[in-house]
């Protein structure tokens, strides 16, 4: 869906590369376009580190959709461990609101929408829809072209497979970049969604691209951005 494939962003600033170093500010916003024509919205993202603590939020003002989304996670050694999550969306005049609390003490979170509360187990490394993009990049980093998390998505815990598939040179507003394409893998879905990292830009995300049908393709490319990075110890 439209929400879904826009949601994504706010997880998607990775800094990446074999020497890249952790982001210690960044502010970033994104044109949107709808099945090839510009719409009349803007997705903002903000990412802040506090020491060990990352502190996430996106926020999308569009003519179809409103989302805000938030996300904290203490990071450590290419580790996130999540502490909480909200998200809240208004679509076509419904409004939906999820929220995860996690307790490390007792590996197991609490997942909140309007049906009630329950409890999850979050054994093994299970990850919130933002802070799993944060691991993403040491895998990267390591080489890795194919990788998978668990992640919670709509209250189950969901395995969340990519891929590198290719290259391209990309135009944004920072100019042309050479870029690195990662998709999601899929299976035989028709469903397609893709995200473009540029190297030069200590791998941080650049394009963002959904195809739910032939009728429903959705692209957010990059305006503008400032960011600094976390100096080398």
């Amino acid at each position: 869906m439209l929400h879904k494939c826009l949601l994504a962003l706010a997880g998607l600033m990775m800094a990446t590369g074999a020497a890249a170093r952790d982001i210690e500010q960044l502010r970033a916003e994104f044109a949107v376009t709808l099945n090839g024509d510009t719409t009349r919205g803007v997705n903002t993202l903000t990412i802040d580190r506090n020491r060990e603590q990352y502190h996430v939020h996106f926020s999308l003002r569009h003519w179809l959709l409103d989302v805000d989304q938030k996300a904290s996670f203490a990071w450590q050694d290419c580790t996130a461990r999540p502490e909480i999550f909200n998200y809240q969306a208004k679509y076509l005049g419904t409004t939906r609101e999820e929220r995860l609390v996690f307790d490390q003490g007792t590996d197991m979170v609490l997942y909140q929408d309007k049906e009630g509360d329950k409890l999850l187990s979050a054994q093994g490394g299970v990850l919130d829809p933002v802070s799993f993009f944060f691991e993403a990049r040491c895998d990267l980093m390591a080489g890795e072209t194919a990788f998978s998390y668990q992640v919670i998505r709509d209250g189950k815990i969901k395995d969340t497979p990519f891929k590198v598939v290719g290259s391209e040179a990309l135009r944004t507003g920072l100019g042309t970049l050479d870029t690195l394409i990662v998709e999601r893998d899929r299976g035989d879905s028709k469903r397609k969604t893709r995200f473009w990292v540029a190297p030069e830009l200590d791998y941080l995300l650049v394009q963002i691209s959904h195809e739910e049908s032939s009728l429903l393709a959705v692209t957010a490319t990059l305006e503008k951005m400032t960011w600094n990075m976390v100096d080398a110890q």
